[in-house]
């Protein structure tokens, strides 16, 4: 029993044992081990680096390596990462730049219809060096109202029509002309105040000759003013108010010409009607040339010399104003509508005279009369310019224009006046004139301001060289119907010369 107990237990102690020197093995093994990889770390983790960057896809055994970035267009998303959460509407920054901002509220384009071109050829008229250049009327550069033209709207006329459809109704009133000297169409229906500008191109700065071609019935007369204004330096420059004078009819045509500064370069050329009542085809731009003064030519020395030619000097213009005479000068009132004026009603000695209508029943019409001692011009003088003044003391209602009574005229009366006497009597109301409409009159600013015209040279004959010239002051209308007094009024001759009517004459003697 003894030695059978002891055997048993001997095995259990050697079991022991051996469990015991198992696990010190394991644990210095352990050690080996943790040394090993201590020691190699640095090369394994490149060769673990090296391979999962050559990798397509990492190892499942990699639980805790993050592959650097590999630079690519598409977003690698890590399946073993902690998941987090995605914000909606994310911007790629690969395809939107940042802080970029995004317009808002724009709009539409709308299809915007494009402006009608204008049909003048480069918006200009070049004057060639040595040369001429017509410009039609209808030529007028671009640009539209209050830039290109200034034209009155409800004149019944036309306006631009098809040949200008970039201003169309708007622009200048265009007509098809019979002028057979050149052109297709005129300009018409011109009014008082209205303009139309070109735009000139000029080699150099000098004066021009503007050859216009007009028409105007007899009795109109119609007057022009030209300004120059230089595009490239500023200046400016215009012509005195010019009376191209009637022709005979709308399309009876004649030529007028003058002189006008044109600046090197470019130049808007304004063409002002002062005084409508005229058609206009065209104008020549023309170098001016004036006119030769004959060189004296020294005669060859002889011993005695004979009927030697003393060179002929162009003579002076010679320039005389006149004053309305106060014994003559007066107004006449119409005889209740009758034609006739009213011998109760003539009116002399007043330091004003009035032309219009009365505001009573009738409309009663005012005619003026002014007489200027015409006597002093030589009878062998040439005369070459004849103007009438009146300045305005005041205004009753609206006489001038469409809305009134229409356009001023002065009528001549033969050389012993109206009625055979240069005397103001009610006869002269009706009597008979040498010539109707001669001087058309113009409408003053205000008060103090002159309304003045140019005589038609076709009249100058009947200025009297032995006594007195009389003019007979109406409006184009006696009356307009309104039962308002529409009357102008002008100095007469009994004020200082500063007021009175003038006539101012130039003329010269060979």
């Amino acid at each position: 029993m003894k030695s059978k107990n002891h055997g048993a237990k001997s095995r259990i102690e050697e079991v022991g044992q051996g469990f015991v020197e198992y696990a010190i093995i394991l644990i210095f093994v352990g050690i080996a081990v943790v040394l090993i990889v201590s020691l190699m770390q640095p090369a394994i983790g490149d060769v673990f680096s090296r391979f999962v960057a050559q990798a397509p896809v990492a190892p499942p055994s990699l639980l805790n390596y993050t592959p650097p970035p590999t630079f690519t267009s598409t977003a690698t998303t890590n399946p073993f990462a902690t998941p987090t959460q995605t914000p909606t509407e994310t911007a790629t920054t690969l395809f939107t730049p940042t802080n970029t901002a995004t317009p808002s509220n724009t709009p539409t384009p709308s299809n915007t219809p494009s402006p009608t071109p204008c049909p003048v050829p480069n918006n200009s008229h070049t004057v060639p060096a040595g040369g001429s250049v017509r410009v039609q009327m209808e030529d007028f550069r671009c640009g539209g109202a209050g830039v290109a033209f200034s034209d009155q709207t409800g004149d019944g006329g036309p306006g631009s029509g098809s040949y200008r459809p970039d201003v169309g109704s708007e622009g200048p009133d265009l007509q098809t002309t019979s002028d057979t000297n050149g052109g297709n169409l005129n300009v018409g229906w011109t009014r008082d105040g209205e303009w139309i500008e070109y735009k000139i191109i000029a080699p150099t700065t000098d004066s021009y000759t503007f050859v216009f071609r007009h028409a105007a019935p007899t009795g109109n007369n119609p007057r022009i003013q030209i300004s120059t204004t230089s595009v490239d330096f500023g200046y400016q420059n215009s012509t005195n108010t010019l009376s191209v004078g009637a022709t005979g009819g709308w399309q009876t045509w004649a030529n007028y010409s003058a002189q006008v500064t044109l600046f090197q370069g470019t130049n808007l050329v304004r063409f002002n009607i002062v005084t409508g009542s005229g058609n206009y085809n065209y104008f020549d731009i023309q170098q001016f040339v004036p006119t030769a003064t004959p060189t004296p030519v020294t005669p060859t020395a002889t011993p005695v010399p004979t009927n030697t030619p003393v060179p002929t000097n162009t003579p002076a213009p010679v320039v005389v104003t006149l004053y309305s005479d106060a014994d003559d000068d007066g107004d006449i009132r119409e005889n209740n509508g009758t034609g006739n004026g009213a011998n109760n009603q003539v009116i002399n000695g007043s330091d004003r005279i009035h032309v219009g209508d009365n505001d009573d029943n009738w409309n009663e019409q005012y005619i003026g009369i002014v007489s200027f001692n015409t006597s002093s011009i030589p009878a062998n003088a040439t005369i070459t310019r004849v103007e009438l003044r009146l300045k305005q003391q005041g205004l009753n209602g609206s006489p001038f224009g469409d809305q009134g009574l229409g356009v001023l005229y002065a009528d001549i009366a033969l050389n012993n006046g109206f009625s055979n006497n240069y005397n103001l009597q009610a006869t002269d109301f009706q009597a008979a004139a040498a010539g109707t409409n001669v001087i058309q009159l113009d409408v003053p600013t205000g008060d103090g301001d002159w309304s003045d015209g140019l005589m038609n040279a076709s009249f100058y004959n009947l200025i009297n060289r032995t006594g007195f010239t009389q003019f007979k002051i109406h409006f184009e209308l006696p009356d307009d119907g309104d039962r308002t007094r529409d009357r102008f009024r002008f100095f007469s001759g009994n004020n200082g010369q500063a007021d009175q009517p003038q006539l101012i004459i130039t003329y010269t003697v060979p």
